[in-house]
């Protein structure tokens, strides 16, 4: 018997299939079938598709947070903080089968009227992100440009991440970090 509470299992197994699926492809039924629980089991986790959803997200938000405070831990060299975050994010996208932000994919197919909860989830998540960018550009640019290049450099990535899916190619985030670096001042080729 498993240590890995019925919870636990649930909610892998559905942010496995939400990432490579989408969270609007994949049914409750599927997420049963692949955590090898009872029905019953889902329903005492979850109340229903849009609960297991919002666990989801808020536990993507979580290690997306760590993450950004553990690259602002040892950002390395000024001239190439951002090719490290977005080299490191075009290697993440490439590796899990040209499906990029989880975040941007779900809320593109949520109704975010009927599920109000997640799209907050998502628009805190976004909010993050961009604050993540500006203090990032923050320490490449005087302090009075940090908002303003760090949104520009926030989208620039978003862009990125959006491209790299549709078009399942590596240059939009070559391309665009060319502009994030050109924005901030930063030396390409270092």
């Amino acid at each position: 018997m498993s240590d890995i509470p019925p919870r636990e299992i649930i909610l892998a197994k559905a942010g496995e299939l939400f990432h490579r699926k989408g969270y609007s492809s994949v049914s409750i039924e599927e997420v049963i079938a692949a955590s090898g629980l009872p029905k019953s089991e889902f329903y005492r986790a979850y109340s229903d598709k849009s609960a297991l959803g919002q666990a989801w997200l808020e536990r993507l938000t979580k290690r997306m947070r760590i993450m950004h405070e553990t690259f602002m831990e040892r950002p390395g060299e000024r001239e190439r903080r951002l090719k490290k975050y977005f080299f490191s994010m075009r290697s993440w996208v490439e590796a899990n089968g040209w499906r990029a932000c989880q975040f941007a994919n779900t809320a593109a197919c949520i109704d975010a009227e009927a599920e109000p909860e997640m799209a907050y989830l998502i628009d805190q998540y976004k909010r993050a992100q961009r604050k993540f960018f500006i203090e990032l550009v923050g320490t490449l640019v005087d302090a009075k440009d940090a908002q303003r290049l760090g949104t520009a450099v926030f989208l620039l990535y978003s862009g990125a991440m959006t491209e790299a899916q549709n078009l399942k190619a590596t240059w939009p985030f070559e391309d665009g970090l060319a502009a994030a670096e050109q924005l901030c001042g930063v030396r390409p080729d270092c």
